[in-house]
């Protein structure tokens, strides 16, 4: 039999799209939601991680491109690295000094005399 509403301290299996329908209902102070694959929002649908990604999926795009993620990672954090493999920074130019030849004294005989 399915219960149609939630007991204290009573463990209550949903569906995913069931949790994301009534998201906005479930307050963490009272409900503790364990499982949630969250949703992810592609802005522009460019497959390009943003600020609607979930840190997950977040992490497996920069895993698949071969970063290594921390698991304490923010959000921000995590899009800070997808912005350095988007954009990497350009190489500092290498800046060559000009070599000074200093002028060669020609040398000259010495016979002693010279003092």
């Amino acid at each position: 039999m399915r219960r149609t509403y939630a007991e204290r301290d009573v463990p209550m299996e949903v569906s995913q799209e069931w949790l994301d329908a009534y998201r906005n209902r479930l307050s963490p102070k009272w409900w503790k939601v364990e499982g949630d694959a969250g949703i992810t929002v592609d802005a522009g649908n460019d497959g390009l991680p943003d600020s609607g990604w979930t840190k997950k999926d977040i992490s497996a795009w920069l895993e698949e491109r071969g970063e290594t993620v921390g698991g304490y990672a923010t959000k921000s954090k995590l899009l800070g690295m997808v912005d350095l493999i988007l954009n990497p920074p350009a190489p500092e130019p290498v800046v060559e000094e000009p070599v000074v030849e200093e002028p060669v004294a020609e040398e000259t005989e010495t016979t002693g005399d010279e003092q």
